[in-house]
């Protein structure tokens, strides 16, 4: 069986595509080197990432915005993904307790609402991360991170500022 077709298959399952959000989560950690001790600030942005990175189109609105008014289409896009990513919160958070629970991520409370969360990588399978099924996945953290800067260790209101706000979506978290 293809990757794409593995990817497809875990995509379509019942159950709010729990297995598509644990992996997204695993590979945001570890490509933004979030693992062993060093934390990513503030589960909630992870809630609008995995939405971000699993639609190619999201990133490429996202990694080419600028200061100019975008098209409509573009906006669309955005403001779904910020509507996805604020029904998704709770759900990553039940996701990251069994993760937890599993000894595959540390949490840590931090300020206010924030629960911080690093990625235990010794407790996962050898070469879990090192398939190339979520290699768009993996490439895609990546380019949001070149556009953002900072991502791992930004608040929750200046990450959705720099991918929301600047490009004329509102935010209301």
């Amino acid at each position: 069986m293809s990757d794409v077709s593995t990817k497809k298959r875990l995509m379509y399952l019942s159950g709010e595509d729990f297995y598509l959000y644990c992996y997204s989560v695993l590979v945001i950690l570890d490509s933004l080197g979030c693992r062993d001790g060093r934390f990513f600030r503030d589960y909630r942005k992870l809630a609008f990432l995995t939405d971000i990175i699993s639609n190619d189109k999201t990133v490429y609105v996202v990694s080419h915005s600028s200061a100019e008014k975008m098209n409509p289409k573009d906006y669309e896009c955005l403001l779904d993904s910020y509507s996805n990513g604020l029904t998704r919160r709770s759900e990553i958070l039940k996701l990251l307790f069994v993760l937890e629970k599993r000894g595959y991520v540390t949490l840590n409370r931090g300020k206010a609402q924030e629960i911080d969360v690093s990625l235990t990588k010794d407790n996962l399978p050898n070469d879990f991360l090192n398939s190339n099924v979520f290699e768009s996945e993996s490439k895609n953290i990546i380019k949001i991170s070149k556009k953002v800067g900072r991502l791992a260790s930004l608040t929750l209101d200046t990450m959705l500022g720099k991918i929301y706000v600047e490009n004329g979506v509102r935010t209301w978290v």
